[in-house]
């Protein structure tokens, strides 16, 4: 991709101001770090603004930016519905059925609990799904990273991963989930301020709502561009599966099952508090549906003479670089760019603190208990560079293979998200549901979440399954399956299952 405009020395000295706040603040965080619960946990001494705001750019990091500016300019308003529909209604069921229930069980991760849950199969077999998970969603960061690198500072591919990777790898390898918290409060509000000034000024450029309305309508491609609902026939976004599939499924499993969102709230001083955090991050989330779609809306009406309609070969990630490199004027440049900075950073140092912790939690331990605490702490550091090395060594794949960065992101989420949501609804909310249910049902899910993803690869186009009818029908199979196969083996008795399971609390006697 050729650079269209050069940042300047006041762009690039606010980038490096904002760049080397971030890493000293985290080295700075860095100091109480003494114990594998201060890395993995931050001594559950997080307050709730905190986590509430590393939520948001935990959430919503540079693959948003650059995947749903894509995604805007090929499908419109729809893309919000991932807000809309996908994050609100979900944020409020955590934050007073299972953010605090997973506060008081004690655990570490989603894993941890599945398997206390069910059985240590169904502990082994999430905790690998979110290891590899984990993998992809760093290489569809580093993408992201590298397609606006390339376009406004002419780096290389690789250089950009390598220089984005040095960096997250600098603080988060020695300051845990404490400075990955206070970092990410830092960048939510430097990503609100970057996100709104694209919007403004590009609204000023098209001529208001008005102007932008008149010029995509008037495309000939772009009828449903202004409609969140969309037609039953739509090949991406139908509405029945953006109502099952986003609203009921992803989106829920998302906020409760996600490691890399939970583990925050995990880490907060109570139960109040990772309530309330859940809150607050619902509170902000409702401004990000317009902020990180309007720009791919903007793009379409200033660039569409030179990117032209989406076609199969089409590079949709270098949308918001060119509306950037476009739109903003010196110094405004900078401030953006550090705003993808920040989406960048939160996004990495979120994944990459997760899934050590979670490696460290639900495959190391069992395989080697009773070793010391500080021993699991240096392990659970050196986990963070070998998944950034892993998230390097995937990148370029996730650029071939995918149209969009979001898509990539969606399409990872989709293949695990439906199994995980029926056995975390059955295990808290039913006594019914076996150990034997749960490990026939997670395999019976994502066998079928498999099989519809390949159908397009093997049949043809014809055949292709809309990720998010993948997630409903993933987790339709899943929750019949495990229902089916638990009324036919035994359950844990009352006592096993105190604890877990939302209304059968820990007795006094055990409390005591």
């Amino acid at each position: 991709m050729e650079t269209e405009v050069a940042l300047t020395g006041a762009d690039i000295a606010i980038m490096l101001a904002y760049l080397l706040g971030v890493v000293a603040l985290g080295m700075w965080i860095s100091r109480g770090i003494k114990s594998s619960k201060d890395f993995f946990l931050a001594g559950k001494s997080l307050p709730w603004w905190a986590v509430g705001m590393s939520l948001v750019v935990s959430d919503i990091g540079a693959k948003d930016m650059v995947g749903l500016a894509a995604d805007g300019y090929r499908w419109g308003i729809v893309m919000m519905n991932y807000d809309f529909i996908g994050c609100a209604f979900p944020l409020l069921v955590a934050a007073f059925l299972f953010m605090p229930f997973l506060w008081m069980a004690g655990v570490y991760t989603i894993p941890e609990y599945l398997g206390r849950r069910y059985n240590v199969q169904v502990r082994t077999g999430f905790a690998v799904i979110w290891t590899v998970f984990m993998v992809g969603t760093l290489g569809t960061i580093f993408v992201s990273a590298a397609v606006m690198f390339q376009c406004l500072l002419g780096w290389s591919f690789w250089f950009s991963v390598g220089v984005t990777a040095v960096v997250v790898a600098v603080y988060t390898t020695v300051g845990g989930l404490k400075a990955v918290v206070v970092t990410d409060t830092v960048s939510c509000a430097v990503l609100i301020v970057g996100a709104a000034l694209i919007c403004i000024l590009g609204l000023n450029r098209v001529g208001g709502f008005g102007g932008l309305h008149e010029t995509v309508s008037s495309l000939g491609w772009t009828e449903h561009h202004f409609d969140l609902i969309l037609p039953r026939d739509h090949p991406e976004y139908p509405w029945p599966a953006v109502l099952l599939g986003l609203g009921f499924v992803l989106g829920p499993a998302y906020w409760i099952g996600n490691q890399a969102i939970v583990q925050r709230t995990l880490g907060t001083k109570s139960q109040q508090q990772a309530r309330a955090s859940y809150i607050f991050c619902a509170v902000i989330k409702l401004f990000f549906p317009v902020l990180l779609v309007l720009p791919g809306l903007i793009a379409l009406a200033l660039l569409h003479d030179k990117l032209g309609q989406p076609t199969a070969d089409w590079d949709k990630n270098q949308i918001l670089p060119l509306l950037v490199a476009r739109l903003l004027p010196t110094g405004v440049l900078g401030i953006v760019m550090g705003a993808f900075l920040a989406g960048v950073l939160s996004n990495l140092d979120s994944y990459v603190n997760s899934a050590s912790t979670l490696v460290v939690t639900d495959l190391y331990r069992p395989l080697a208990p009773n070793r010391s605490d500080q021993h699991y702490l240096a392990v659970g550091r050196w986990l963070v560079i070998v998944f950034l090395l892993g998230g390097v060594a995937i990148a370029y794949p996730v650029k071939e293979w995918f149209g969009s960065v979001f898509e990539a992101f969606q399409n990872f989420l989709t293949l695990f998200q439906g199994p995980l949501l029926a056995l975390l609804l059955l295990g808290m909310l039913t006594r019914f549901a076996t150990s034997t249910g749960g490990l026939v049902g997670m395999v019976a899910g994502l066998a079928s979440s498999i099989l519809m993803h390949a159908s397009g690869m093997v049949f043809g186009e014809d055949y292709d399954v809309p990720f998010l009818w993948v997630a409903w029908w993933s987790f339709v199979v899943a929750l019949v399956t495990t229902t089916v196969v638990s009324l036919f083996t035994r359950p844990y008795d009352r006592k096993r299952l105190e604890g877990l399971v939302c209304w059968i609390p820990v007795s006094k006697e055990a409390a005591e």
